[in-house]
């Protein structure tokens, strides 16, 4: 490759930022829509129907956890460090969803009895048989992104979250307040656009890089074998999260399920952060050195910490008012976990970044231990709580676990890192020239868009034009800890 033509790419760390600068302002975007289309579900629903709705379509999310068996992280894996070919990596991974999607189909209506009169107490039957065509699409999403964060497809993820934002809207507007169509049309919306936007992700794939029907049973039992490391993680991850509303339907009512599910619905929008950066640091990690996978990570700690506090701080002091504002007085109770859980994300932000560590030097032992000794912690206090406090008790025990799970990967991180234990925590004078250098790259290909944009004018015109401002004189980012 020329010494121009690096230059023209820019930067590995601008790339990063830019990276995660589109998937945050993509996820931003798509909570701005996500508040508009809260606000007209619990209007419409009520508390009760509102609370079903949580509750049933967090199912086949909870149900598809079980089952993916790490192949997300093994696609981005094997294709990053292994080479992998990605057509051989991506088939394998979509046929095994499709299959396993439809043997969860079968022998969840073969169990929904059971399944109703349990975790799903409160839910009709007919919508937990609505929500069934998740399972499969729920498998197949995850694993076409982990093609797409291995393959730099970042526009393609950003568009489509953006894309099934602006139609849940719409979709949401007419069914409820034009149709009044109330629980089964925001069933049919939620159900309905899932599977549309996964089968334009799952076309886009297969005309970027060609899919096939072939299933690679030996490249499969490899990338399980590193699957389940990971697997058994994201499982006890996953229910941290949502141990809270499974337990609030078990000894609440659907009203009270609403409440805890909106609060911490809010609060967990602060794991947009952690989540958009680990997006895309991942497939550099799992490309680079371990004393750069180090550097990388405490970087990454540092300033995601500093800017989940200043949330959680904000969603303290005005998270009852944006309640009450948005959803009406009735959903006022909300406001009581939002400000427990707010503060729990603070310190699970550091969790998710940590386990990026971990799991792109294959140490995801330790994720594991970290997240089942939460998880036992976060079941048992909530038993304990729920029953005495309501749903204050469950985010009391929420924020707890949360914070445990944290403490544990950091103890681990500054042990096999070699860090010093601040070296995650507090902000650095490097952190800030970072992104002023990134700022001035910016700048510099704004100023090099335009002259090209000059020069190509003056070229029609007959004058000829000069080449701009290279986008690397802007500044010189080599050497970052987040590069």
């Amino acid at each position: 490759m020329s010494a121009a033509k690096a230059k023209r790419q820019g930067s590995s760390l601008f790339k990063l930022v830019e990276d995660f600068g589109g998937t945050l302002a993509t996820v931003f975007f798509k909570l701005g829509l996500g508040i508009f289309i809260g606000i007209i579900t619990a209007r419409t629903l009520g508390p009760a129907n509102r609370g079903i709705f949580s509750v049933v379509t967090a199912f086949p999310a909870s149900l598809t956890t079980l089952t993916k068996f790490g192949q997300a992280q093994s696609t981005i894996y094997f294709i990053k460090r292994e080479r992998e070919d990605v057509v051989r990596v991506a088939s394998t991974a979509v046929i095994f969803g499709l299959v396993a999607g439809t043997i969860l189909i079968v022998a969840t209506y073969l169990l929904r009895d059971q399944i109703v009169g349990s975790m799903l107490k409160g839910v009709p039957l007919w919508a937990l048989l609505a929500v069934l065509p998740m399972i499969p699409t729920l498998l197949v999403e995850s694993y076409l992104y982990g093609v797409l964060q291995a393959t730099d497809g970042f526009r393609v993820y950003n568009a489509r979250l953006i894309g099934e934002s602006i139609l849940t809207l719409i979709g949401m507007a007419v069914v409820l307040l034009w149709l009044g169509y109330s629980l089964p049309g925001a069933l049919a919306v939620a159900v309905t656009l899932r599977v549309v936007m996964v089968s334009w992700v799952l076309w886009t794939v297969q005309r970027q890089h060609g899919l096939h029907a072939q299933f690679d049973f030996p490249l499969f039992r490899r990338m399980l074998r590193y699957g389940l490391k990971s697997h058994l993680q994201i499982i006890a991850s996953h229910f941290n999260f949502k141990a809270g509303v499974y337990l609030c339907a078990y000894y609440l009512t659907p009203s009270e399920v609403a409440f805890y599910a909106i609060g911490a619905h809010l609060a967990e929008r602060m794991m947009q952060v952690p989540q958009s950066l680990g997006l895309a640091m991942f497939p550099r990690l799992a490309g680079s050195s371990e004393e750069r996978v180090h550097a990388m990570t405490a970087a990454a700690c540092r300033q995601t910490l500093a800017i989940t506090v200043v949330m959680a701080l904000a969603l303290s002091l005005l998270g009852r008012f944006a309640i009450i504002t948005l959803y009406g007085e009735r959903y006022a109770p909300a406001a009581v976990p939002l400000v427990y859980i707010a503060w729990g994300i603070v310190m699970m932000s550091q969790y998710v970044l940590l386990s990026r560590d971990f799991t792109a030097r294959d140490r995801q032992v330790i994720n594991v231990i970290a997240a089942y000794v939460a998880l036992l912690g976060n079941v048992g206090l909530n038993v304990v709580l729920i029953p005495r406090l309501g749903i204050e008790g469950a985010a009391i025990g929420t924020a707890t676990s949360y914070s445990v799970a944290a403490l544990l990967l950091y103890v681990f991180f500054v042990r096999e890192s070699g860090l010093p234990w601040y070296e995650s925590l507090a902000p650095r004078a490097s952190d800030f020239e970072l992104w002023k250098r990134v700022g001035r790259e910016g700048l510099g290909r704004v100023r090099d868009a335009r002259a090209r944009g000059k020069a190509g004018k003056s070229t029609r015109n007959g004058k000829g034009g000069q080449n701009g401002q290279d986008p690397q004189d802007a500044g010189d980012v080599d050497g970052s800890p987040l590069e």
